[in-house]
């Protein structure tokens, strides 16, 4: 399967489940509500995208932005990739 289709490959039964969620990232707290749990994952919802500060080197200069996080997909060799927006 190519990194670019998007069929699941779940190892473990999903269960629908509405509950209330909390995730942690460095220096903040989000509140979600969970849409299904398996023993390998969940899948969450937010009200507001997830808030992430991100460093880039251009040259020699440091540059900061404040980024949403967009999308999340693990490529066929088990790395992550991740799409923000800033």
């Amino acid at each position: 399967m190519a990194d670019s289709e998007n069929q699941e490959q779940r190892t473990t039964e999903r269960k629908l489940v509405e509950a209330e969620v909390t995730f942690h990232t460095e220096d903040d707290i989000y509140m979600a509500k969970s849409v299904d749990i398996s023993g390998a994952g969940i899948r969450i919802v937010t009200e507001e995208p997830v808030d992430i500060r991100i460093q880039i080197r251009e040259g020699d200069e440091l540059v900061q932005y404040d980024a949403q996080l967009v999308w999340v997909r693990v490529k066929d060799d088990g790395t992550m990739e991740y799409g923000l927006k800033y």
